[in-house]
C-alpha cells in the first residue's frame, strides 16, 4: 500500500512539473503598474496592427511571455533586438510586463 501511495505522489509531482505548475517562479514580484511604466519600449514595436512580423503581445499569457523574455535574456531564443532588450530587464521587470500585457485586450 505504501508503494502505490508512493508512486501516486511520484506522478502527481511529474504531472505538476510537466504543466509548469513547479517551474521557477517566474512572475513572482511583478508589479501592475511598473508594467505598464514599461511598456512603451515593447509598443513601440508589438502593436496589434505591426504589419512586420512582430507578433502582438497584448493578451498573451503572463507565463509565455515572461518565459520568452528569459530564453532571449539567456540568448536561447534567436533575435539580436529581442536579445539587447531583454538583457537588460530584471526578473521584477520581467514579471511586471509579462502581467501587464497579459490583462491588455488581444
Amino acid at each position: 500500500m505504501v508503494k502505490i501511495i508512493y508512486i501516486f505522489f511520484i506522478i502527481i509531482f511529474c504531472s505538476l512539473i510537466f504543466r509548469g505548475l513547479l517551474a521557477e517562479p517566474l512572475l513572482d514580484g511583478a508589479d501592475f503598474d511598473y508594467g505598464e511604466y514599461l511598456s512603451g519600449q515593447c509598443l513601440t514595436c508589438h502593436q496589434n496592427s505591426s504589419d512586420e512580423g512582430i507578433p502582438a503581445i497584448n493578451g498573451a499569457e503572463a507565463l509565455y511571455i515572461a518565459k520568452k523574455l528569459v530564453l532571449y535574456k539567456n540568448k536561447e531564443l534567436e533575435n539580436e533586438v529581442m536579445q539587447l532588450v531583454a538583457s537588460a530587464l530584471d526578473k521584477e521587470e520581467i514579471a511586471s510586463l509579462a502581467i501587464y500585457f497579459n490583462s491588455l485586450e488581444k
